[in-house]
């Protein structure tokens, strides 16, 4: 993938609480033979400097309404705070109106990577590599405000 040439970068922010998807649609200039589709972004957990005793009433107080629950200790609420609560972010591709490949994993980076022999799990190799490609962003959960990403397609 490091001889790979960029073909399509972009970048951009969410806001908290953000939940939804956003597509990037990249007409290939050509037929290609690989295809990596790399996305990242962060933070994904809250960081101590994130969270403030008006943000820790208001997740108690949320957990109480929606689902009736509440901490057993302090403990187990910074524990539910900075390692059960987290950003989530997945992407999916199609070539020419066809699924071609998801990733649904707990990365804060993750590629997709196709050819006609392998393609990464949960995608599908492609013999042909050409016409309409578009991503989606899928946004389940955003922690904070300002939560960073990028989107790289790159191919050979």
């Amino acid at each position: 993938m490091e001889d790979m040439k960029t073909i399509y970068q972009v970048g951009g922010t969410l806001c908290r609480d953000f939940t939804g998807q956003i597509s990037y649609t990249v007409c290939l200039d050509q037929t290609y033979r690989e295809l990596d589709i790399e996305f990242s972004f962060g933070p994904r957990h809250f960081s101590p400097g994130d969270v403030s005793e008006a943000l820790k009433k208001e997740l108690l107080d949320y957990c109480e309404k929606e689902y009736g629950l509440a901490p057993s200790s302090p403990e187990e609420l910074e524990h539910a705070i900075y390692h059960e609560m987290k950003t989530e972010i997945h992407t999916i591709a199609t070539l020419n109106g066809t699924f071609i490949g998801g990733i649904h994993r707990q990365l804060e980076t993750r590629h997709m990577y196709f050819s006609p022999e392998e393609a990464t799990e949960g995608c599908i190799p492609q013999p042909c590599i050409e016409g309409v490609l578009r991503v989606t962003v899928l946004a389940f959960s955003v922690l904070l405000d300002n939560t960073a990403y990028t989107l790289t397609v790159r191919a050979r």
